[in-house]
């Protein structure tokens, strides 16, 4: 038998448990770095703004377009987050996942490929960069082929993926769940 549902928290409550927001950035975060590849819609961007700001990771790393942080999507769908995660634009992804695997970094692309594990089986090594990819293309050959493990979320009906924010959600949260560091609310 199952625990009763409760009552849902109000907005007091859930801040109540959080740092105050001057004390908000010298949290420790969790030693991942998400890196976007190339994915361009603005909801999806302002989605995994939120994502990153709820799971602590260390730095959203937005490549292959110039983030305009003023679309209204885009905002809507961070919801403030943008304001709270550590994040750059640097121009070439490629140039960045060698940057940062030469700062010992595990790369690990969310693609299917011939050797990719389900999120429950992959064992994270840390400092883990996450690579996610283009909404239609995915992550670009070249970076899968710099990879050191690719993680996928198993696709039992007939779609042969998932958006990308989704995929980000289910993929962060198993990473997260083994990181040295979690959330405050963990």
């Amino acid at each position: 038998m199952t625990a009763p549902a409760g009552r849902i928290l109000g907005t007091e409550e859930l801040r109540g448990g959080k740092p105050q927001r001057d004390a908000f950035r010298s949290l420790p975060r969790a030693p991942i770095h998400v890196l976007l590849d190339g994915v361009q819609r603005s909801y999806n961007l302002g989605a995994i703004f939120r994502l990153c700001d709820a799971m602590l990771v260390e730095r959203l790393i937005v490549c292959g377009l110039s983030l305009e942080m003023h679309k209204r999507r885009l905002v809507q769908a961070a919801q403030g987050a943008q304001n709270w995660v550590p994040w750059e634009n640097p121009p070439s992804a490629v140039e960045a996942v060698l940057a940062m695997k030469q700062s010992g970094f595990d790369i690990v692309v969310g693609e299917i490929t011939s050797t990719s594990v389900a999120p429950r089986q992959f064992v994270a090594r840390f400092p883990l960069c996450l690579v996610l990819g283009n909404e239609r293309t995915g992550v670009s050959p070249e970076i899968v082929a710099l990879a050191d493990a690719a993680v996928a979320v198993p696709m039992r009906g007939m779609a042969n993926s998932l958006n990308v924010a989704t995929a980000a959600a289910i993929l962060l949260y198993e990473i997260t769940s083994q990181a040295p560091t979690r959330s405050v609310m963990a």
